[in-house]
């Protein structure tokens, strides 16, 4: 038996060597990926790693030697990735890519503000690199950017944002106070998407965050509705702030909220500039499908605009002039627990010397001027005084009442004030018209927010929006007056609770009361005086895998309105998938409803200067509108270029002809019908160190159908078949520049039937119009720049000079043109013709003394 054992000896040898050897290289030499590498480092030595996940992923190596301590791990791992690795504390390890980190190091110990305690596994993130905060809450991060912000996380959900450069100039390292609370974080899957300070998130939003953002071409200040228009799928059809089309929708079609109160008016000077102070203004999100079910009333988007709700530590503040308006802001602590922010903007109302107020007065009021195709409208002298104001107040008030609980209440108030006389002098006549246009809106709204444990929160909101505007005209001459107004008055409750089962998976329901209350009167005689009210119930769950490489968020919005006896089912979703290293996709889905609309009142006698009006569908000639979408995205980044796209259809039911602003032929019909819109919308963006470079690209076809109209289907108002902008910001030093280009295709119109503009139907003259919105304008095309330029004027006290120069090469684009019937001085019918056109070359500056 031996010597058989000696002779299968040989035999199990050779099979051993031919199984154990080779086995034996490929676990030597095979390649694991870095996370389960670090996974295995974290067990063997019980530490934690903290990182951004864009720095490890995708990364292979071969696994460390089992034989190394920790500290000769760290040096293995740095020499095969070339990233670097610090120790903080006695258990977390900090990884960070130095090629991509900037040259500040900070430290701090983060302080639970109701307790006073530290507050022990926080996360520290910065664009490169991530930390965690050890058990006396302190942290310290390295390779950081001036200008970078830091986002202080705990378990997932946000609770500070911090400036590095305002870290960095304390002493030592100070404490960071801060409150726990449950708000999760949207997981970003692109940072400064298009430009800076613009980030997309996994479910398809996109956030603005004011703090990090750079500069625009043409802008002075963060105006946050007039910087969402870069993004491709936004537009606005009339150049304005306050009028934004979202993938071929009306205006009213967007739902803008201001620390979750809707905004009935969102502009001054009558749409040009946004009426949101950019001063307290912290975050922007802005959907344009897959709209989290919280969200009601908005058929084309939401524009959700918070401000900052965190106790500060310190005054802070400033005050700033432009050629326009002037403003002060403060942010003022109390106590350690309450505080609150004011902030506050007044009109420059001299037009003496001032290009901007004359370009803006030009630019309102041209639409008064008519140009006759027959050319021999009366001649006359024609002279006009007018005294135009506006401001806006905002105050917020931050109570962290416990450990768990916050309540804040939140005011903002909106004022346009026009007076407006018109002297007409001819040979055979002459007039004088006197108008008056005050236009204002209140909105103010309590939130209370508690923390009943680290899984589950509650919020309880109420909220109050107000909108009057009061309109009258007095003919001197015959001494009768006119007058209209449009009132309305919106309150609702709020209910929303948010538990968290897991780190990775939570779900947020909650109920919502509205009650929306309107008055229409013509010379203080009630035209129209209605009401809506609506309940909803809302749920929507989102979770996310572990290596966060897939994202669900699924939901739904049921709606009733008890006046319509109407119960509507609104589905939402929005799924993120990470593909490769390089390369995502998003689909995303939606259907709803909105019972709040605007119609534009073409009979308007008031110099045409703020001729929309706030109306509630009926569910008879003014039905609910209904929409629906699905959209599908991708996402390519590789190096410093990033390469986004997305496909979309959308249609929305239940519009009414009378409210889309039709100057043709269709003016006076009522027919109820709907439109559809495909599009495909691309950004490409190229960054280095200095530089930045973006071009953004929509192209949509949008169409009507109204089956009692003929012909039944047309063009859409509101859809510009392409878009395009392309624009580079260079920093230098202490410097921004910022140069940009826009074209757009014209916006649709009606012609009329040139040789046979007129006809008569027993014995009355009508206008004869081509097909309608078969025209189109003259392409769009501006080119602006602006600069900016930041210095230190002493340890408290530093200023900031904007220029801006808009459409720097004075050309006339126009954006609207529509034909009407007049009469010449001897009762003869003519045609006259109305053109609107864009601002010309606009100057602005602004000054900014910040402490």
């Amino acid at each position: 038996m031996l010597p058989s054992l000696r002779k299968n000896k040989w035999i199990f040898l050779v099979f051993a060597f031919a199984f154990l050897v080779p086995s034996s290289t490929t676990a030597q030499n095979s390649t694991q990926p870095l996370i389960e590498v670090l996974k295995l480092t974290e067990k063997r030595f019980d530490v934690r790693f903290s990182y951004t996940h864009t720095n490890i992923e995708n990364r292979d190596l071969v696994a460390p030697g089992s034989d190394l301590s920790l500290q000769e791990t760290l040096t293995f791992l740095t020499a095969e990735t070339g990233l670097k690795f610090r120790i903080i504390g006695s258990r977390y390890i900090a990884i960070y890519n130095a090629i991509n980190s900037g040259d500040l190091s900070v430290c701090g110990t983060l302080i639970n503000t109701q307790t006073g305690r530290p507050i022990e596994g926080a996360t520290v993130l910065g664009v490169s690199a991530i930390v965690g905060t050890d058990a006396s809450g302190f942290f310290q991060l390295d390779g950081i950017s001036a200008n970078e912000t830091i986002t202080i996380s705990y378990f997932g959900f946000d609770i500070k944002r911090i400036n590095g450069e305002e870290l960095a100039q304390q002493e030592g390292c100070p404490l960071i106070f801060a409150n726990i609370s449950v708000n999760f974080l949207d997981t970003i899957v692109l940072e400064n998407y298009i430009t800076k300070g613009i980030s997309k998130n996994a479910d398809g939003s996109v956030s603005l965050s004011r703090q990090n953002f750079e500069i625009l071409p043409s802008l002075v200040e963060t105006d946050v509705l007039q910087i969402a228009q870069i993004l491709p799928g936004i537009e606005s059809a009339d150049e304005t702030a306050g009028n934004i089309n979202i993938r071929g929708g009306k205006n009213d079609e967007v739902l803008v909220l201001w620390n979750d109160i809707r905004m009935y008016q969102t502009s001054h000077f009558f749409g040009l500039i946004s009426a949101l102070n950019p001063n307290l203004t912290n975050e922007v999100t802005i959907y344009k499908n897959g709209t989290h079910p919280r969200y009601g009333e908005s058929t084309s988007g939401v524009i959700s605009i918070t401000s900052n709700d965190v106790v500060p530590e310190q005054v802070t503040g400033g005050a700033g002039i432009n050629l326009i308006s002037a403003n002060l802001f403060a942010k003022i602590p109390v106590s350690e627990t309450f505080a609150f922010n004011i902030s506050g903007r007044t009109s420059i109302n001299s037009g003496i010397g001032n290009p901007v107020y004359s370009e803006f007065f030009s630019r309102i009021f041209q639409n008064t001027v008519i140009t006759n195709l027959n050319n021999n409208s009366e001649e006359g002298l024609r002279t006009a005084n007018e005294n135009f104001n506006f401001f806006d107040l905002s105050v917020k008030g931050i109570w962290d009442i416990s450990e768990k609980d916050k309540l804040t209440y939140s005011f903002l108030g909106i004022s346009n004030n026009l007076d407006f006389t018109e002297l007409f002098v001819a040979d055979t006549n002459s007039s004088s018209n006197q108008s008056t246009l005050d236009q204002s809106s209140n909105v103010n709204g309590i939130q209370w927010r508690r923390n009943w444990s680290e899984k589950f929160s509650s919020k309880i909101n109420w909220h109050g929006s107000t909108y009057d505007l009061k309109e009258s005209n007095r003919e001197v001459n015959t001494d009768s007056t006119t007058a209209q107004r449009n009132e309305l008055s919106e309150n609702e409750v709020k209910l929303e609770a948010t538990y968290r089962f897991t780190k990775n998976l939570f779900a947020t329901a909650g109920f919502a009361y509205t009650k929306t209350e309107l008055i229409n009167s013509i010379n203080e005689e009630v035209d129209n005086n209605t009401q809506l009210e609506r309940n909803a119930y809302f749920l929507n769950g989102r979770w996310k895998s572990r290596d966060q490489n897939t994202l669900v968020s699924a939901g739904v919005r049921v709606s009733s309105y008890p006046t319509f006896n109407t119960h509507l089912v609104e589905p939402r979703f929005s799924l993120y998938q990470q593909l490769t290293k390089n390369l995502s996709l998003n689909i995303s889905g939606e259907h709803k409803n909105q019972g709040v609309l605007q119609l534009t009142d073409l009979n308007n006698q008031f110099l045409g200067v703020e001729n929309k009006r706030w109306i509630l569908a009926n569910n008879e000639d003014l039905p609910l509108l209904e929409s629906e979408q699905i959209s599908l995205g991708a996402t390519f980044k590789k190096k410093q270029w990033t390469l986004t796209a997305n496909a979309y259809y959308k249609k929305v039911d239940g519009i009414s002809s009378s409210t889309q602003g039709f100057r043709n032929q269709f003016i006076t019909a009522k027919a109820i019908g709907n439109y559809d819109a495909v599009g495909i919308e691309l950004s490409v963006n190229k960054r280095t160190e200095n530089l930045n470079v973006w071009l953004s690209y929509s192209f949509v076809e949008s169409n009507y159908t109204f089956s009692e109209l003929t012909p039944s289907s047309f063009p859409n108002n509101f859809a510009i078949r392409h878009s395009a902008n392309v624009a580079a910001t260079y920093s230098y030093r202490s410097f921004l520049f910022s140069l940009g280009s826009t074209y757009k295709t014209g916006n649709p119109f009606t012609a009329v039937d040139e040789g046979n503009e007129i006809s008569f139907e027993n014995n009355t003259p009508t206008l004869n119009f081509n097909a309608p919105n078969e025209a189109t304008l003259d392409h769009y095309f501006r080119t602006d720049f602006s600069t900016a330029y930041t210095f230190k004027l002493d340890e408290t006290f530093h200023g900031k000079i904007n220029l801006a120069l808009l459409n720097i090469f004075d050309r006339k684009n126009a954006l609207d043109t529509y034909f009407r019937l007049q009469t010449d001085s001897d009762g003869a019918y003519l045609v006259s013709k109305v053109e609107q056109f864009s601002l010309g070359f606009t100057p602005n500056l602004s000054f900014q003394l910040l402490f």
